[in-house]
């Protein structure tokens, strides 16, 4: 009789659970998903890499390469024959690495 009571309350516990885990599953598939759309609708335009480029030199311009992912976007220098990311670009912004002078001067 004790392992029919300890099998029922397992039972419902791991019901209770599932309900649980379903809705934060429900609601957290439905926040990425709104974040996506949010990041798509934001992701920086080309110019954008283009001008925060300009403070740091002049001349990069023929160097300059920029891979739209949709959601994001990843600004890239063309260094001796080689790419090399030096920014970031979503919702609106651009980000760019600390080591992007040494990447150019390379």
């Amino acid at each position: 009789m004790e392992i029919i009571i300890i099998v029922g309350v397992a039972l419902v516990v791991l019901f209770i659970l599932f309900k649980i885990f379903k809705a934060f599953i429900k609601w957290g598939i439905l926040i990425l998903v709104l974040i996506l759309v949010v990041a798509y609708f934001t992701n920086p335009e080309e110019l954008t890499h283009h001008k925060g480029l300009k403070d740091v030199k002049k001349n990069i311009a023929n160097k300059l390469k920029i891979d739209d992912y949709k959601i994001f976007s990843l600004t890239k220098v063309k260094v001796k024959g080689e790419e090399k990311i030096v920014g970031f670009g979503a919702f609106g912004k651009v980000w760019y690495f600390d080591d992007i002078e040494k990447s150019l001067k390379e």
